[in-house]
């Protein structure tokens, strides 16, 4: 009976690293050179956003007349403290001022009279992230061949991000907002059973990076669209309550504390090397195939539901199963202690 095997954890594979610009980025780097995790690799400009002002409300004009009354126009540059809008009482007993909160770019005045101030661009250092050689140079990334261990999950969401693995959970916990501390600001959380939604917004409130964990709800799942709501998420097991794995709990307790990049568009986590051991595997596919064997742990593949984990306890062989179909079949049991006989075309065998 062969069937496909999933290979969740790489270790130190050789393969391209992205590293794309935080924002108008500058390379400080050339094809070919040899970089080590800490390199300045590019210069970026980042905005951190806006601020809106509301002048005529707070000079108490109407937005129509609040022109005469701005003393820097749509374009300028100001700085804070600098005086932006003022206007003279009656007779001229006194005046209103209202000055620039911080350092921007008056980019537009609305009609209602609200002034919008563009952050002026924070210069960002790009690091590498990894040790290893500049591979490829483009106008959004910079492409590092390095050394590095990818760990794939389930299913996933978010756009690529990074920030420092930290553990939150044991892994049959549940996931609660109370799990989540101040402090998780640009951090990948991991742990976990099953990731709750109450959780999941105090986390994107508080600017966590990423989340690892075993399961979540399909319908909290379903409801992120498909999109970057701010945080990504790894989900390593299946939908509802899924304890997560040891193999990927005990990998990265190992790694509590270090660099991790989390993309959600591919559904892996990826920690490099710091340093270049002489020690990497060729890069391997994630999928291959082989016999099943009994002991093997293996994903029960359904369409109408979530991935089941169980374990192989009989090989049967061929048998006529409730379709009327014959087919090689083997006896599973799962972590609620039941017992299903299986088609192989069903079965997927995870390492």
């Amino acid at each position: 009976m062969i069937c496909p095997v999933t290979c969740r954890i790489e270790e130190k594979t050789k393969l391209t690293f992205d590293r794309f610009y935080l924002g108008k980025g500058k390379p400080a780097v050339k094809v070919g050179r040899d970089v080590s995790d800490i390199d300045i690799i590019a210069h970026c400009e980042v905005s951190a956003g806006q601020r809106l002002i509301k002048i005529a409300h707070v000079l108490g004009v109407s937005g129509k007349n609040v022109q005469k009354y701005l003393t820097r126009k749509i374009g300028d540059k100001v700085y804070e403290g600098e005086i932006i809008a003022k206007k003279r009482n009656l007779f001229g007993l006194g005046k209103r001022e209202i000055k620039a909160p911080v350092d921007g770019l008056i980019t537009e005045i609305d009609k209602r009279g609200d002034l919008i101030l563009k952050f002026l661009p924070a210069p960002v250092r790009l690091l590498a992230g990894a040790t290893g050689k500049i591979r490829e140079i483009t106008e959004s990334k910079i492409s590092i061949y390095a050394t590095g261990t990818k760990i794939h999950g389930f299913i996933s969401g978010g756009r690529p991000r990074e920030g420092i693995i930290t553990l939150i959970a044991d892994p049959k916990e549940f996931i609660f907002p109370n799990k989540i501390s101040a402090d998780s600001k640009g951090k990948i959380l991991v742990g976990g059973a099953l990731l709750e939604k109450s959780a999941l917004e105090k986390a994107v409130t508080l600017g966590v990076e990423g989340i690892i964990t075993g399961g979540m709800n399909y319908r909290d799942f379903e409801n992120l669209g498909g999109g970057d709501i701010g945080t990504t998420i790894i989900i390593t097991e299946g939908f509802g309550s899924a304890p997560m794995g040891d193999d990927i709990w005990q990998y990265l307790k190992k790694k509590e504390g270090t660099l991790g990049f989390i993309e959600g568009d591919k559904n892996q986590l990826i920690i490099t090397e710091t340093t270049d051991s002489g020690e990497e595997k060729s890069s391997v596919a994630a999928a291959m195939w082989r016999e099943v064997r009994v002991g093997d742990k293996v994903r029960y593949l359904r369409k109408e539901s979530s991935d089941l984990w169980g374990v192989v306890q009989e090989l049967p062989g061929e048998q006529i199963i409730n379709s009327g179909i014959l087919t090689e079949v083997a006896r599973v049991a799962f972590t609620s202690k039941q017992e299903m006989l299986l088609p192989s075309a069903n079965l997927e065998i995870i390492e």
